[in-house]
């Protein structure tokens, strides 16, 4: 308080370790802020970031362009989740970044929808359908599981040097890393393949569990930026939660633990063509007014002056110069 009596839960949280704000108000948050602080003898904030903006893709947005897009409406079309990424993940840290329907809907088909949501339903799908759902680690290993391992623990690492330096949309870029890094997985492992020998059924099984194991530890990260989505894949592997100190471990899925027996769909893709016709419907485009002609002058004409010769000192001192005040102005009839 402006007294000094602040409270514990003042004292607590204050100073803040960083202090976030719009680029367009540093000079309010770096200049008159700390003044107010400094003049009431209290700290000032470890750190200020100052974000970058998210520009419509085709200029300012305007109610008279009807090109405005309002976050509740985003979030009836995709979820809050898919705004959350999106909106994270499209701000670059030095520069603004862009939003438009477009590329709301492809990032949500490609990376939502895809490298996510369908590596979670197909490594689930794979566990019901040879296992029962059951996820063992057998331990036969081959030399491409370690390649997995030190990629998905190296990408952990990565995530927190991103955020310790205010990278956020270079964080989760390193996340979605480790959900690629697991599809490749799935390519080179080619469970369908070991499905068809028995005696390859160990290693199966220990395949299935290194993806589990390795989407869990991506859903772990994932957390703070798309908290929903983290949770349900948690939820449909039975994924323990891990804390922070433990991301950098790989193999604390339970031997043994069991996947849902069928896997909810994370995000469901969707047609642009669609998603464009209903925001027509939201949003009808209208045209921006016409300017006025502008009223043409006349033409200036340009009149030769005729030079005449120059004049002596004295002739210029015979020149009287006086200082008038106007003191009255009427319209003439």
């Amino acid at each position: 308080d402006a007294d000094g009596n602040s409270s514990d839960l003042f004292k607590k949280n204050w100073p803040a370790d960083l202090h976030l704000i719009g680029k367009d108000i540093i000079r309010f948050h770096t200049i008159y802020w700390p003044i107010f602080l400094m003049a009431l003898d209290l700290p000032l904030p470890k750190q200020v970031f100052g974000h970058p903006w998210l520009l419509q893709g085709d200029g300012k947005m305007s109610k008279s362009k009807g090109n405005v897009l309002y976050a509740d409406e985003l979030v009836d079309f995709f979820g809050v989740d898919a705004v959350r990424y999106f909106v994270l993940h499209e701000m670059p840290f030095e520069n603004d970044g862009v939003i438009t329907w477009e590329l709301m809907v492809e990032r949500l088909n490609s990376e939502l929808a895809n490298t996510l949501g369908n590596l979670v339903n197909r490594t689930i799908s794979m566990s019901n359908k040879y296992f029962g759902g059951v996820v063992e680690n057998k331990g036969v290993a081959e030399a491409v599981d370690d390649d997995l391992k030190n990629t998905i623990l190296e990408e952990t690492k990565k995530v927190d040097a991103k955020m310790n330096d205010l990278r956020v949309a270079d964080a989760i870029t390193e996340i979605f890393n480790i959900f690629k890094r697991c599809n490749k997985y799935i390519d080179e492992t080619t469970p369908w393949t070991l499905a068809k020998d028995e005696e390859k059924k160990d290693r199966l099984a220990t395949v299935l569990y290194n993806l589990t194991e390795g989407i869990s530890i991506g859903a772990e990260l994932l957390f703070p930026f798309m908290p929903e989505t983290s949770q349900k894949i948690k939820a449909q592997l039975n994924a323990p939660d891990r804390g922070y100190e433990q991301l950098g471990e790989f193999g604390l899925y339970p031997d043994g633990g069991k996947v849902v027996e069928k896997p909810e769909i994370l995000f469901a893709r969707l047609d642009l063509k669609e998603v464009l016709e209903k925001v027509e419907k939201l949003h009808p485009k209208k045209e921006e007014p016409k300017e006025e002609p502008k009223e043409e002058k006349p033409e200036e004409k340009v009149v030769d002056i005729e030079a005449k010769p120059e004049i002596t000192f004295d002739d210029f001192a015979k020149l009287q110069f006086q200082v008038g005040e106007i003191i009255a102005c009427e319209a003439v009839k």
